[in-house]
């Protein structure tokens, strides 16, 4: 098989699954009852949500000209969030695709060698997800009631272990652990151990490039920046629809691990991903599952159509920026 069929019917199948997910979070939705809770949002509460996730995109794209910066390349901060913009829009039709392209593109105006940049987005991969890990950890900590609630709207409660059954798995996890320490040799020589040991490598050395990076105060500002974008676009957006008043905005955390593990699939645009984990996660809160499934419609909307206003312009941007 090759690559491209391989990848063509990956992006069919998780294009699929995704749609699904989209039809079984609306199937018992009536549009008009749909409609009904957002036509009342408030415009301008709407454009504050849309300018906070609008303000992780510049963050993003200054915390990449520091890294370029610690490699010795100067670029315009102005190129970089354009470029930022344009891998957003990119993501939403061919996921993880966009951050090719936005490397391509500072490779087209600012000459800056593909590997490097590259090398970069990496970096950022690994601190967003470190990030990311630090928020569902915490929200495991702090809403574990909840979170018992919301993998039982999901269907994927966990099961109540017997004593017999603990001791069960603890006694095979032994003999596996034994089994693997045993034949190490061997299991060490498979080619998907090797990439995984290449993967698990690439991270510490990206995480020890880190050093290299000036002024790491701001790098870390940055950074966590970004993240409380995201989670202050959903707590903003409690306060803009009616219905929510009983949503405080530190549960906007709790809604936001939900909302980033829709993310997580590589499904163009989160579609349907997203709806699903966010409009479960405020049926968990104590909403009802049509205005849970209205809040998804909305918040994902509105920041998918940034994404393409601002992927447009990023787009023009560039292609005039690379012209000189």
């Amino acid at each position: 098989m090759s690559a491209w069929v391989k990848k063509s019917a990956q992006y069919v199948i998780f294009l699929g699954i995704g749609l699904g997910l989209l039809y079984l979070t609306f199937i018992n939705v009536n549009p008009v009852d749909l409609w009904e809770d957002i036509k009342d949002v408030s415009i301008e509460g709407l454009l504050g949500v849309i300018a906070i996730g609008f303000l992780a995109i510049i963050f993003r794209g200054l915390r990449w000209v520091q890294m370029l910066q610690s490699l010795g390349y100067e670029v315009r901060g102005s190129r970089a969030i354009a470029a930022v913009c344009l891998s957003y829009l990119v993501n939403l039709v061919t996921p993880r695709v966009g951050e090719v392209a936005r490397c391509t593109a500072l490779n087209k105006t600012d000459d800056v060698p593909i590997d490097k940049l590259l090398g970069t987005v990496v970096l950022e991969r690994i601190v967003d997800t470190l990030l990311f890990a630090t928020v569902v950890i915490s929200t495991l900590l702090i809403s574990n009631e909840e979170l018992s609630s919301f993998l039982a709207e999901s269907d994927a409660n966990m099961p109540e272990l017997k004593t017999t059954t603990i001791v069960l798995i603890l006694v095979a996890l032994i003999l596996a652990v034994t089994a693997i320490f045993i034949t190490r040799k061997h299991w060490k020589q498979w080619a998907i151990v090797q990439k995984i040991k290449a993967f698990v490598s690439g991270m510490f050395e990206g995480l020890r490039s880190l050093r290299k990076v000036k002024n790491k105060p701001l790098f870390w500002f940055y950074s966590v920046g970004i993240w409380t974008c995201y989670v202050a676009t959903i707590a903003v957006g409690f306060t803009i629809m009616n219905g929510l008043e009983s949503v405080g905005p530190e549960q906007a955390f709790f809604v936001s691990v939900a909302a980033g593990l829709g993310f997580v699939i590589p499904i163009p645009g989160g579609i349907g991903a997203y709806h699903y984990l966010v409009s479960k996660a405020l049926v968990v809160l104590g909403l009802e599952p049509g205005l849970g499934k209205s809040f998804a419609t909305l918040i994902h909307s509105s920041q998918s159509l940034m994404f393409v206003f601002t992927g447009a312009l990023g787009f023009v941007f560039l292609y005039f920026a690379g012209r000189k």
